[in-house]
């Protein structure tokens, strides 16, 4: 977490959550509908429970008090006696009904005219050929259409299936691309209409995927209808170290300590464990002002640390050293930075020996000055001087409202390579043939060939600038941590 040089553009990543509703079923009647945390957006129905039908001979003799014939089975409704009519499902069979899959996939059989899909290079929507409809993409020679899906879950297995047909020898190809994996496809080189499918599993950071149907040559068309795409639940793939921040107050101490003081780079805040805290499912560091001695204040110092006779800011800065450090494979943080002036947070590893910056730093997140970085340094020929391979990226160029939601960053580190992301999207990496250290210290080392801690802080001031702007108190919110296994 110290301040680079060298950046680099690339492209702006975007980021969401899906969202669902499940019927809940109570004596086979749709009773009521449930939404996952993600959602606000579903309807609440309505529906009765009520006690099952008497079996046969052993109905009521007794008159009910409100007068009516208890023999008489008449219902004005569903024609089933001692059930009224809530407008609810019914299964006679006893289980609870199966929810349809919902299709992510907007106007997946090309019959609307609208923007979903982005239809290029000469292909058309065309009647008299569809299987599902009226309509269905038609494409010739290197043409096709593409989709964007948003709101996509990590490290989740999805299907997407399609029907196709070509009237030529090239086949119509239906796939799936950007989303974490390699360019997966079926073909379609039939005559006939033919259903088929595939499964993909989202990347750690990604929320999104690219869903086409392309045709590569042959001015023949051919013709692709139906389009669904489906979830199919997590993946198999778990984490072997993690921290949900479900709980609430204090930090899991297993798994994290605090730094205490005035600790780096000259910045304002006096780091304490309190700053540090679950809440609401998340874990929150919270920048705050105070006025209150310093306990490590000497009269005369030149050391910033004790020079400062007064603490006038807090934060906190928690890390799991001496307590969980891990060496390849890959971290994924879900976190919500503000973007303010006077703010640095921050998702960080520093190396287990050899003293900074021949450890080794990788900053997975920092967030200052309007930009988000994506940076790695190890040893030079000079004590305490880095070698920066840095990225920055604009804030501003990621849209209106991309501080308002949650994000992913993820490190995928492996022997030969680290690559950083966010939303699944590359921002920075860098081969470890190239991150060697020079003389000063470790020499001949590679600090990213041994194991690393994770720190997550939020600073105030020093490279995140003045906070004479900065209302208190300020927050730097944190989902979840995961480290996998390399695979």
């Amino acid at each position: 977490m110290h301040f680079s040089t060298r950046f680099s553009s690339r492209l702006t990543p975007t980021s969401g959550r899906p969202s669902w509703c499940l019927p809940l079923v109570c004596a086979g009647s749709l009773l009521t509908t449930a939404c996952n945390s993600d959602s606000s957006a579903c309807d609440q129905g309505k529906g009765s429970c009520a006690a099952p039908p008497e079996a046969p001979g052993e109905a009521a003799t007794t008159a009910p008090s409100d007068g009516t014939d208890p023999t008489d089975d008449t219902d004005d409704t569903d024609g089933r006696p001692g059930f009224e009519d809530s407008g609810a499902l019914e299964d006679d069979s006893g289980e609870p009904p199966v929810a349809p899959p919902v299709n992510l996939l907007q106007n997946a059989s090309f019959e609307d005219d609208d923007s979903s899909w982005n239809i290029w290079g000469g292909a058309v929507t065309v009647t008299g050929e569809a299987h599902d409809g009226v309509r269905a993409l038609e494409a010739t020679a290197t043409n096709g259409a593409e989709q964007l899906v948003t709101a996509l879950e990590p490290n989740t297995v999805y299907r997407l299936s399609g029907w196709g047909r070509s009237a030529g020898p090239e086949p119509i190809l239906i796939g799936v691309k950007d989303y974490g994996g390699a360019e997966l496809r079926v073909s379609f080189s039939e005559a006939e209409y033919r259903e088929d499918s595939l499964t993909f599993t989202t990347g750690l950071s990604n929320t999104t995927a690219v869903v086409y149907a392309y045709k590569h040559a042959d001015a023949t068309p051919a013709y692709a209808d139906a389009l669904v795409l489906t979830s199919e639940g997590p993946s198999a793939r778990t984490p072997t170290w993690s921290d949900e921040f479900d709980g609430e107050g204090a930090l899991d101490p297993t798994r994290w300590t605090s730094e205490s003081g005035f600790v780096r780079n000259e910045e304002l805040q006096w780091y304490q464990a309190d700053n540090a805290f679950q809440e609401d499912g998340v874990l929150v560091i919270e920048g705050r002002t105070e006025d209150r001695p310093n306990p490590n204040y000497e009269a005369g110092s030149t050391d910033w640390r004790t020079s400062r006779e007064t603490i006038q800011y807090t934060s906190a800065s928690v890390t799991t050293k001496d307590l969980y450090a891990f060496e390849y494979g890959t971290l994924v943080v879900r976190a919500k930075v503000t973007n303010f002036t006077g703010t640095w947070p921050a998702i960080w590893t520093l190396g287990t020996s050899c003293e900074w910056p021949s450890s080794g730093e990788i900053d997975v997140m920092e967030n200052y000055g309007g930009n988000i970085l994506a940076n790695f340094a190890w040893g030079t020929n000079t004590r305490w001087s880095a070698e920066w391979d840095a990225s920055r990226w604009p804030v501003a160029d990621f849209g209106a409202g991309w501080t308002d939601d949650f994000h992913i960053w993820e490190l995928e580190w492996s022997t030969t390579r680290m690559v950083i992301r966010l939303d699944g999207q590359v921002l920075n990496d860098v081969s470890l043939a190239d991150t060697i250290n020079g003389s000063a210290s470790c020499a001949g080392q590679n600090p990213f060939q041994q194991s690393h801690y994770i720190l997550l802080n939020l600073a105030l001031g020093g490279a995140g600038g003045s906070v004479s702007a900065l209302s208190f108190p300020t927050r730097y919110l944190v989902d979840y941590v995961r480290v996998y296994e390399p695979i």
